[in-house]
């Protein structure tokens, strides 16, 4: 069931660390089928006019440095916030950033069907998760 009152998702967010470092890399859309052969490392995929735009995990992260044809970004902590947010709330993400913000730590956020997901500086990840855990309550 899906939630979209603000007040109800805050209460009801439980922000879960992934284990391991995040990189996001540029590539060109003729790598879209050899991406294929990295779908357990690979946490998304955007097509943007300029090429693809791929987050994936350390494990592969040679392999994509191969493929891609800029710069690596990262390592950043990818954080998960448990809670089922209807697509049409009003807010949420908006307050994910604002209290990160707050703290002077920078965030890439992309939501999902089912949950939304935060890429955060991985040094600042302990940083990360006590500002959002402050919201819950």
């Amino acid at each position: 069931m899906t939630i979209n009152k603000l007040s109800e998702l805050l209460k009801k967010m439980n922000p879960v660390l992934n284990k391991g470092k995040y990189f996001i890399a540029s590539m060109p859309e003729s790598q879209m089928m050899v991406l294929a052969g990295y779908l357990d490392y690979v946490i998304a995929i955007y097509r943007e006019k300029e090429g693809l735009t791929v987050v994936f995990s350390e494990e592969t992260k040679n392999e994509m440095k191969e493929l891609s044809e800029a710069e690596i970004a990262g390592p950043f902590a990818l954080i998960t916030l448990n809670v089922h947010s209807d697509l049409l709330a009003v807010g949420f993400l908006a307050k994910m950033t604002a209290a990160l913000a707050k703290e002077k730590i920078s965030v890439n956020a992309f939501s999902a069907y089912y949950h939304d997901h935060l890429l955060v500086p991985y040094e600042r990840k302990k940083d990360a998760m006590a500002a959002l855990k402050k919201l819950t309550k």
